[in-house]
Parts: C-alpha cells; structure tokens; sequence
C-alpha cells in the first residue's frame, strides 16, 4: 500500500525533467547568493578599509602632533585639532596617561575630566593602534585609537570615532538594486526553464512514442524531429536503426515463408509419392523401388536444407571463434581433390594457380566452407568440358582468392541478390542440381564471419568469379 501510495514520487524524483529543473534550481540559487553576498561584501570591505586609512592616520597625525607638549591640555589639544583640520564629521577624545578625558570635540562638558573605559582606549594607552568598525543597517560605526608617545611610554591616547550614515544608505541602496536584479533573474529565468522543458519533454515524448511504436512492432515508424542538436541526433539514429530493424524483420518474414516452401516442397512430394503407393492396386515391385527412389531424393534434399538452415542459424547465433593461421593454398587443394569426383562427372577441370604460401587468421571450418561452395558451385553450374580456376594472390596486406568458372553466367540483374537467403537464378536448374538456394547465403555469413569481404563478377552465357579478400597473417607478425 505504502509502495503504491508513493510510487509517484518515486517515479517523479527519478525523471529526467525533475533532475534537470533540480539542477537548474541548485544553479539558479548558487548565482543568485553570489550576486546577492559578494558585491555587497566587497562593497563592505572597502568601506571598512577606507575608514581605517581615514582615521588611523588622522590619529596618527594628531598623536605625533601632541608629541610635542611637555604638558597636555585642553587648549593646546583644541588648537592642534583646528590647526590640523582632523576633526570634520568625527569625534575626538584626548586623554591623559590615566586615561582622563582632557578634551572632547563633541564640546560634552559631563565628559572632560573623566575617566575613558573605552576599550580601545585602554589598548592605546598600552602603547598599541588600534581600530575597529562595525556596520549596521543605520550605519558604519568606526573607531580608532593611538598613543601619545613621550619617549617608551604613553603620556595619553588619541580616539577617534566616526559613524558614517551615508555609506550605509549606498550599501542598502545596492543591496536593494541586487535583489530586484535577482527577482528579474529568477522571473526570466524561470520562464525560459519552463519553455527549454516544455521544448525538451515533447521532444523527449516524440522519442519515446517512437520507441513503444517499435516495441510493440510498428517498425516502419519514423521520428520527425527537426534540429541539428543531439536529441535530433538520436532521432536520425533512431530512425536509421528502426530501418535497419524492419529490413531484417521483412528478411525473416521472407525467409520464414521461402523455408516453409523449401520444406513443403519436398513433403509434398513424399506424401504423394506414398499415396501413390498406398492407392495403387497391385503395384509392382519396380514400381515401388522407383517411388521409394524418388522418395529417397526427396527425403536427401529435406535434409540437404535442413542442414543448411542449420548452419545459417549457428552463423547467427555462434560467437566469433577464436581465429588460428590457417594454409588458404592447402584449403584450396583439400576442396579440389574432394571435388575431383563430382568434376569428373560433369567433364570439368579443375586448375589451381597460388605465388606461394598464403595464411590467414580465421576459423578453419569456416574459411572449408567458403571455399568448398564456391568450388562446388563452380563445378555444379558449368558446362561440359569446362573448368574452375582457383587462384590466391597477395594484393598489400590482403590474401585473395578467386574462383573463376567457364559456366552458364549470372545475368546482372540477379547480381545484387544471388546472397539472399533461397535465392535461385533458375530455380528449375538449381533443383535439378540439388540445390537449396543457400549455398552463397551460407558463405556470405562465413566471410563477414571471417572480417573477410566478397565480390562476384558475371557474365551471363560466359562464366562467373567471386573474389574473396581476407586480411593477410605473416608468420613472426600479426596481420594487418
């Protein structure tokens, strides 16, 4: 009950939108104590250091002036203060070494002749300078206090005091013109936080309506966000991928249903074939050794696809091995010796040309596979008294290898497909042939497989090549 009570919260404090307005609040509120604490600190500053400049060389002056009397009085304390032009706006106390008030420019009779407990005062009268200020909102109050020297010891003290209404009133005049600064501040600023989210969160909403149209298989669903910033970034890759995605979903939609015919085929052959059997009357022996070949083909050519739709899943789903040097020239000629057979049959020759030996780092089974196809087909689909030419060369860091036939060609329009999965140039030879339409597709994963690329040039009527290239593996070194 709590869990559920709460769960927006939880869900709020965990948004995206809150934790960027919880991070613009922090940064609204750091510049707004920085303009609001430092102008008016440094403004204060420099008022207290002002004042002590003031008046500590005031008293200073005046205290060396009084230096000079063998005696201090009244009068002649009186006619150095107007001869020195000190006095202005302040007060100022004279005091002898007992600290008694013998002058008081604030012209209070109550206080002359009495005994100054002033702190600063005492301080003085111990031989030290001394000042001290303190601000108000009404005011800054300052005081200073110097010695009167005769020889080491302090003959009376010199306090000066200053309360200065005006610099105050400036203070809180900026203080005042800071907060309104900061009140604007926090209005624009929250009104362009309020349109930058509103901006975001449907930009944000357009992506992730994007992303459950996908998820619940919409994949043709495209992102329109204009813009060159990132979200317009990922919205462009977004689109790119859910291409990508519904590309390979079509592919295996059309590689379910070419599966499903592939497989039907067959058994729809057998099926016949047995009811044939089963329906005929007195059926003779011969006859029934022929259905049960026919028959056998059927069920040799279910499992020829079987196999195959077998290794293309282990293409799919299998992590890359880990790759060993592998003799791309013994490779060749493991294939062409197993092949010698099948060439016999077909009146074929089989040539191999190699400049050396050639190695590469790749899954051995795999690079078999490659090559045995594409041998294979090249024997498969030429034409009597014709021949394969298996050759490997080095171009630069690269090991190629080209399987040249004399056979019955790829028209050019087929080119661009022969790689698709069940896909058959003449699907009534291919058959006749025994195959599934899954040979190429086959050894197109294993080059990708192998970081390998594949090309095949045709002519229809004149022979066909495919060119493999595989990054080449020198023995003491590393390929490129």
């Amino acid at each position: 009950m709590d869990k559920s009570r709460f769960g927006w919260l939880r869900r709020l404090l965990s948004s995206l939108r809150f934790r960027i307005s919880a991070a613009f609040v922090v940064l609204l509120a750091a510049v707004l104590v920085i303009i609001n604490y430092y102008p008016v600190q440094l403004m204060r500053e420099q008022v207290i250091t002002t004042k002590e400049t003031e008046l500590s060389s005031a008293a200073t002056t005046l205290a060396a002036a009084l230096e000079g009397y063998t005696e201090l009085t009244e009068d002649n304390v009186y006619n150095t203060v107007r001869l020195l032009d000190v006095m202005r706006e302040r007060r100022i106390l004279v005091t002898d070494a007992g600290g008694i008030v013998i002058y008081d420019s604030s012209q209070t009779a109550a206080v002359v002749g009495r005994l100054a407990l002033f702190p600063e005062v005492i301080a003085a009268l111990s031989g030290r300078d001394v000042f001290r200020c303190r601000y108000s909102e009404t005011g800054f109050e300052s005081c200073a206090a110097v010695p009167v020297m005769r020889g080491s010891k302090a003959a009376g003290a010199v306090y000066f005091y200053d309360y200065d209404t005006e610099q105050a009133a400036r203070l809180r005049e900026t203080q005042g013109d800071l907060r309104n600064l900061s009140a604007v501040l926090t209005v624009v600023s929250s009104l362009g936080i309020a349109v930058f989210m509103l901006i975001f969160s449907r930009r944000l909403g357009l992506l992730l309506r994007g992303v459950k149209r996908v998820g619940q298989g919409e994949y043709s669903y495209k992102i329109q966000m204009r813009g060159e910033d990132e979200l317009s970034a990922i919205g462009s890759e977004f689109n790119v991928l859910t291409g990508q995605i519904q590309k390979n979903e079509e592919q295996r939609r059309q590689f379910v249903s070419d599966a499903s015919h592939e497989l039907k085929t067959p058994l729809a052959s057998i099926r016949l074939l047995s009811d044939s059997i089963l329906q005929t009357e007195n059926i003779s022996r011969e006859d029934v050794r022929e259905f049960l070949i026919d028959i056998n083909e059927e069920i040799e050519r279910l499992t020829r696809i079987s196999e195959s739709l077998l290794d293309l899943t282990r293409l799919d789903a299998m992590p890359p091995a880990r790759p060993v040097p592998c003799d791309v020239d013994a490779t060749v000629s493991k294939c062409a010796e197993l092949l010698r057979g099948s060439a016999g049959q077909y009146e074929v020759r089989i040539e191999q040309h190699s400049s050396g030996a050639h190695f590469i780092l790749a899954d051995p089974d795999g690079l078999y596979q490659v090559i045995f196809n594409l041998m294979e087909n090249a024997v498969k689909y030429n034409r009597r008294g014709g021949s394969v030419v298996v050759e490997v060369s080095e171009d630069k860091d690269m090991t190629v290898l080209c399987v040249r036939d004399t056979g019955i060609g790829i028209p050019q329009e087929h080119l661009n497909n022969i790689f698709r999965r069940f896909y058959r140039v003449d699907k009534t030879r291919s058959r006749a042939t025994g195959g599934t339409g899954l040979g190429l597709a086959i050894v197109d994963e294993w080059v990708k497989n192998l970081g390998g690329r594949i090309e095949v040039k045709s002519e229809y009527g004149r022979g066909s090549e495919f060119i493999v290239r595989f990054v080449s593996y020198r023995k003491g070194g590393a390929g490129q």
